[in-house]
């Protein structure tokens, strides 16, 4: 279990990566060019909002169900802001559940764009479903929840969730909050707040897989000790990797270094980004049978992991919570579905991809081909 002072829930934003595109190996090169940040590959925030109708991967509008939160907490009277994800039927956004479990009042807009929501509503807080599981610890796989809107959106299309495991998988990250440059040691800010910012990352693993591999040590004078118990639903783990320093590769290096079983790529070169501030409870999106579908959670992220772990050549740039070699933590989706389709309908869940679907077909084959031999005996 890591140490939980590691952990920062995020409130808002996206990391942007700089320099030379790189090619999606996963994407065919048709959907790679559609991938391509729209208004170029460079390291302004401004080049990184997402618009309105926007189009990725042949998708128009692919972002506008990605939902703005602004609310008022009930513990200090103060506000506070988050990101979510319009569910299809329009009725429920799904999001963190520290997003959600502390407020008096709350607006979520959709389609922010300079400044403007082309749809706005409110959620009560008596419409608000916490996951059971969810306690107030990060990282157990539980930072999630479902708010209820006071009337449905029908102007926007909503998400439907992946039900499958997509480590390894890239995801087209999106939020509403604070925003920076990887390789800067300035703060993230809300300069650019009046818009919604995306990026792409990799899912490079589970963090129960993390923890169980770098199993009980201790490091960095802190004693970690993996208990399976903890987790009772899977986080998404991804690091910020730069486009020109291969040693920000820190899932990779912390694997290498402590006998991990994952594996962890060099990024996506001028695509790649990272959580920050007020992204908390955006989506992670994987691109399923011509479609966006929301596969994790924003839940949390880790400032200066690569100082953490005594990797050597990144320096950690404490001042900027979202930089290269930093760490993000987002709730799978898998984990949750049938408590999701349980309160929003089972029109949120999408259709696995079609070998994931025949994969499944010959384990139901071979389950049922043991079934028939009990009943024969």
């Amino acid at each position: 279990m890591k140490p939980a002072f590691k952990l920062a829930a995020l409130a808002a934003a996206l990391m942007l990566g700089q320099a030379a595109h790189a090619a999606n190996a996963q994407l065919s090169a048709d959907l790679v060019a559609g991938m391509e940040p729209n208004t170029g590959n460079t390291s302004s925030p401004s080049n990184w909002r997402f618009a309105p109708g926007q189009v990725f991967n042949g998708v128009a509008g692919a972002l506008d169900g990605v939902a703005r939160l602004s609310f008022t907490a009930a513990s200090d009277g103060l506000g506070y802001a988050c990101s979510g994800s319009l569910l299809a039927g329009g009725q429920y956004v799904l999001t963190a559940g520290h997003c959600a479990d502390d407020f008096t009042s709350m607006t979520v807009q959709f389609g922010w764009y300079n400044g403007t929501a082309q749809v706005t509503r409110s959620v009560s807080v008596s419409d608000v479903y916490l996951n059971p599981k969810w306690d107030g610890t990060l990282d157990t796989g539980a930072d999630i929840a479902l708010i209820k809107l006071n009337a449905p959106v029908t102007n926007i299309n909503g998400y439907q969730i992946s039900t499958t495991n997509d480590v390894g998988k890239q995801v087209l990250v999106a939020g509403y909050g604070t925003t920076s440059v990887g390789s800067t040691n300035s703060a993230t800010n809300w300069n650019d707040g009046n818009y919604g910012h995306y990026a792409y990352n990799t899912y490079d693993v589970l963090s129960s897989t993390f923890n169980r591999d770098i199993g009980t040590r201790t490091i960095n004078g802190d004693q970690w000790v993996y208990d399976p118990s903890f987790y009772v639903g899977g986080t998404y783990m991804s690091d910020f990797d730069s486009p020109t320093d291969a040693n920000y590769n820190s899932l990779g290096r912390i694997a290498s270094q402590y006998g991990g079983t994952w594996t962890s790529d060099a990024g996506l070169g001028a695509n790649e980004g990272l959580i920050a501030g007020g992204d908390s409870g955006g989506g992670d999106f994987v691109f399923v049978n011509g479609q966006w579908v929301v596969s994790g959670v924003h839940s949390w992220g880790w400032d200066n992991a690569c100082g953490y772990f005594s990797l050597t050549g990144c320096n950690g740039r404490t001042g900027n919570k979202s930089s290269y070699g930093d760490l993000s933590g987002s709730t799978a989706t898998f984990s949750h579905a049938d408590w999701i389709a349980s309160i929003a309908g089972t029109q949120v869940v999408a259709v696995p991809e079609p070998q994931t679907y025949a994969l499944l077909l010959a384990g139901l084959a071979v389950v049922g081909s043991l079934a028939r031999r009990r009943r024969s005996v």
